[in-house]
């Protein structure tokens, strides 16, 4: 059975809506441990027989990444990786700093061969389904045959996770023409254009809500902001939503209408989301915001599990494989 390692003291709301979180899931059926504080995460356990492994050492979202990895050996989130490492666990779940992540799980299970760098792949609600955006804050800048790579890591996530035969890959932009955008994209549409990959051309912020392609492509600082600005835009469409009902309608009439409503709600709902994926590094690791509540911590967790379940990490080092040999072909001809 598949187990998840979950760094329990991760998080604004560390360790007690993480562990109530990893007991929900537990209760659905899905092997957990929770790594972190033994004596503070203790008195949230209630009754559950979760395991608990004791890493005294937090890594504070204050921290500096790199240097915090090093020094703190003894961190939920280094303990929760090394799990993974040593075939413990099967994936790994924190809600804590993201760079800390990003850094342990290069340092602690290493990169995929072929990976330039890692990707953080968000997964979005859309009209119809899913979109996967990446990347999302894990690399700032980056080089057109990095958003090439990360192209090929998105396609691969969309096709395995959400059942997608040929996903379609867009190049985030600021216009539809190849002739757009910085260096970057320009150059990065040539590689797109000539790949293996169902690239569709370029696409704009507005086409996320147009169902237009599947996985969108750009770097972590554009990813990053595209997020938090979807996830801001989504809050206030709610409370704008929810004033006009309360000044317009009569009050019998608002149950219906809330219960119509809902499944659109839960949709947006960041809580009922599953958390975001680092891709690019020899293992399964799952990244939710500071804030999870214990809900959000469940589904990323349940996520998790269906990851695993897949069997994603072999056929994705299969489409690297494949693009590795690409590039050192083309390197090839050029020399």
């Amino acid at each position: 059975m598949n187990t998840i390692a979950v760094d329990a003291m991760g998080g604004d709301s560390a360790p007690g809506e993480i562990v109530k979180g990893a007991i929900k899931a537990k209760n659905l059926g899905i092997d957990v441990i929770l790594c972190g504080d033994k004596n503070l995460i203790d008195p949230f356990l209630e009754d559950s027989k979760i395991p608990v492994l004791h890493y005294p050492e937090v890594i504070s979202m204050e921290d500096d990444p790199a240097r915090a990895i090093r020094s703190k050996k003894n961190s939920s989130i280094v303990g929760a990786m090394q799990l993974v490492k040593e075939n413990k666990a099967s994936a790994v779940f924190s809600a804590g700093s993201t760079g800390a992540s990003l850094v342990a799980a290069i340092s602690v299970l290493g990169k995929i061969k072929g990976v330039i760098r890692p990707a953080i792949a968000s997964v979005l609600p859309a009209e119809e389904g899913e979109i996967v955006l990446l990347d999302s804050g894990a690399s700032l800048e980056v080089k057109p045959k990095v958003l090439l790579q990360f192209a090929a890591m998105g396609s691969k996530f969309a096709e395995v996770l959400f059942n997608i035969p040929s996903p379609r890959v867009g190049l985030l932009n600021n216009g539809e023409e190849p002739t757009k955008g910085r260096d970057l994209e320009k150059n990065t549409y040539k590689l797109l254009k000539n790949s293996n990959l169902n690239f569709i051309g370029n696409i704009e912020g507005r086409d996320f809500a147009n169902n237009v392609a599947d996985v969108f492509v750009t770097d972590g600082f554009t990813g990053n902001i595209v997020l938090k600005t979807m996830e801001g835009t989504a809050k206030l469409q709610q409370k704008m939503i929810k004033k006009s009902f309360l000044e317009n309608l009569f009050k019998p009439m608002l149950w219906p209408v809330n219960k119509a409503l809902k499944p659109v709600k839960d949709r947006l709902d960041p809580d009922k989301t599953n958390g975001a994926y680092l891709l690019g590094v020899n293992g399964i690791v799952t990244i939710a915001h500071g804030s999870s509540s214990a809900e959000a911590v469940m589904n990323s967790i349940i996520f998790s599990n269906k990851t695993v379940e897949s069997g994603f990490i072999s056929k994705f080092a299969e489409t690297v494989a494949e693009l590795w040999a690409q590039e050192v072909c083309l390197n090839s001809k050029r020399l």
